[in-house]
């Protein structure tokens, strides 16, 4: 839930309405197209990726029913997947020697 941060409505819950206009205002300013509320969502979903946390705590956090839908809000970038990729490899060649 987000709160209202002024004026005569403050530290009530935001309405849904509210939320996109200020991300419209926000979105107008600084010319990014595209940006909406709901990528709030895959944004959450793919730090608690990049952080290590499970998939199946994932899923509770976002709330979804199955675990396929949670891996759509996941977007790793190429060098977060080098980067465990690399470190993954160490750890194999340490346990192999």
């Amino acid at each position: 839930m987000f709160l209202v941060a002024k004026g005569t409505h403050r530290g009530q819950g935001l309405t849904a309405a509210g939320l996109r206009t200020i991300f419209r205002y926000h979105r107008d300013l600084t010319g990014v197209a595209g940006g909406h509320p709901h990528a709030l969502r895959h944004t959450f979903g793919t730090v608690l990726a990049e952080a290590g946390v499970d998939l199946a705590v994932m899923q509770a956090l976002l709330g979804h029913a199955h675990v396929d839908t949670t891996a759509r809000y996941v977007h790793l970038a190429p060098v977060h997947v080098k980067g465990e990729f690399d470190a993954a490899r160490e750890r194999i060649r340490t346990q192999l020697h």
